[in-house]
């Protein structure tokens, strides 16, 4: 009766222990089968289509909203510029020639997706920003060290006077046309795109943190900045600058996007 009982009991230990094996199994299978990623969710993200301006066609690009149930909205939804700042600056180009030809829409999406996802620069880039958000406590001993007067240097090269028309200087803040490329010999993409996300960001909050530039400007236009147009323009954009860089708001906006993000953000500011 006795052998009984322990042959019993033992037969619940390993059926224990098989039930055990099998549900580790099943959820290792199921995590595995429902593993992806940003790089993943490539189509769901990045749009692209033919439009036609003043009868010349051209392809243009753009960052989707992931719907709110996918795990990855929040990092998407909130960093559309981000995100298209990459795009624009730092994925290659060489897709606008090899797409010229194609006219139906869904094989140029796929084309499309297939050229970011052989891009590797552009994809390590995104599987970057992607881990800190994933593994949120990871050290950040390995993340790049910035100081805060960097970031706002950069900042400041994303208002750009794009030109000048008798007294009227006209701001540009854009994702593709800035100052960057001409005036950052070494390039930090994230925290470029982090800074222009903030900016956009901020412009489209009802509690915005940054003025409208039109007063700057208007400190700008006192300083007679020449005859000229063309060294105008120069002498007005340095000025602009220079104005942004001591601008206390723009600063202030920098920190607030910094401390809401930095858990995820693959960089950290030094100097808060």
């Amino acid at each position: 009766m006795k052998n009984f009982k322990n042959s019993r009991a033992r037969g619940k230990k390993v059926l224990f222990f098989k039930f055990f094996v099998l549900f580790f199994l099943f959820l290792l299978m199921a995590r595995f089968l429902s593993a992806d990623s940003l790089i993943d969710r490539f189509d769901k993200i990045f749009s692209i289509q033919k439009e036609e301006y003043k009868g010349k066609e051209y392809i243009s690009t753009r960052v989707l909203k992931l719907p709110e149930n996918d795990p990855y909205a929040k990092i998407v939804n909130n960093n559309t510029i981000y995100l298209d700042y990459l795009l624009v600056n730092f994925a290659k180009k060489d897709y606008y020639e090899k797409l010229k030809g194609v006219s139906d829409p869904k094989e140029l999406k796929k084309e499309f997706i297939k050229s970011l996802k052989n891009d590797e620069k552009f994809v390590n880039l995104l599987k970057e920003f992607e881990y800190y958000y994933v593994n949120r406590g990871a050290p950040t001993k390995k993340k790049k060290v910035v100081s805060l007067d960097r970031v706002l240097e950069i900042a400041t090269k994303f208002f750009a006077i794009s030109r000048v028309v008798k007294d009227r200087y006209f701001v540009h803040i854009c994702v593709g046309i800035n100052l960057i490329r001409e005036t950052e010999k070494e390039r930090l993409p994230h925290v470029e795109a982090f800074v222009i996300n903030a900016i956009f960001n901020d412009r489209r909050s009802k509690n915005r943190i940054l003025d409208n530039t039109s007063e700057i400007i208007k400190k700008v236009k006192k300083l007679n900045l020449g005859l000229e147009p063309e060294k105008r323009l120069l002498r007005a954009q340095g000025a602009l600058l220079m104005a942004m860089y001591e601008n206390p708001k723009l600063k202030k906006l920098i920190i607030s996007e910094y401390e809401k993000n930095k858990e995820y953000l693959p960089f950290v500011i030094k100097g808060i």
